[in-house]
């Protein structure tokens, strides 16, 4: 297996293989310094047996279930590698940050976190933010991350609404697309899958990305 080289700075800790070909960043207790949102997926069933009607909705709660647990970000793949040996690079490196979950619990928590970009068209829309965020914020998502980070998105959930939202109101392409990775993403889903990490059951608030968990050592 390649040799890890794991060095900690302010953000936490950055681990990457010796040879160049992957790196991620472990950030120990997310949300602590700062909220950090997302969209808890529910279910809620409306029925009517006199009239014959069952309808099963699927609904979105803004929340902060993940404040505690460690995070997986900054998940980066040398050029010129194909989806397998992106997969591979990066489980490498997610299981040495397993790793460091099982020998430090006292630094970072009971589980692990990792956000994955959501789907975009080919001219880089986001179906889900154009049916929700972007209601609430006028600006570009992109120009607002370029210049806040990955904070920009504890700002961005102070503009949007605290209720129960029905996903089906956001119509039938966002609806479909919610969950649904960036093409770019899919090796590190597979990583992430193959590691234990559990299907998602919350979104990002930005574009409706995967938030999967893998719930730490012994669960």
């Amino acid at each position: 297996m390649n040799r890890i080289h794991i060095t900690a700075d302010e953000a936490g800790l950055r681990l990457a293989l010796a040879d160049g070909r992957a790196s991620l960043r472990l950030v120990p207790r997310l949300g602590l310094r700062l909220p950090r949102y997302h969209f808890r997926l529910g279910r809620v069933v409306h029925a009517a047996a006199e009239l014959g009607l069952f309808r099963l909705q699927t609904t979105l709660l803004l929340g902060n279930d993940h404040t505690g647990r460690a995070e997986l970000t900054e998940l980066h793949c040398a050029a010129g590698l194909d989806a397998d040996a992106q997969a591979l690079a990066l489980g490498q490196l997610i299981a040495a940050a397993q790793g460091q979950l099982r020998e430090r619990p006292q630094d970072f928590g009971d589980a692990l976190v990792a956000e994955l970009p959501g789907w975009r068209d080919a001219a880089g829309r986001s179906p889900f933010w154009q049916a929700l965020g972007a209601r609430f914020y006028p600006g570009s998502p992109a120009e607002a991350e370029a210049r806040l980070g990955a904070d920009w998105r504890s700002h961005l959930a102070a503009l949007l609404p605290r209720q129960t939202v029905y996903l089906s109101f956001l119509g039938p392409e966002a609806e479909s697309r919610v969950l649904t990775v960036a093409d770019s993403a899919r090796p590190a889903l597979a990583a992430l899958r193959a590691a234990g990490f559990q299907p998602p059951e919350h979104a990002r608030i930005d574009d409706g990305g995967p938030v999967l968990v893998w719930p730490g050592p012994g669960r």
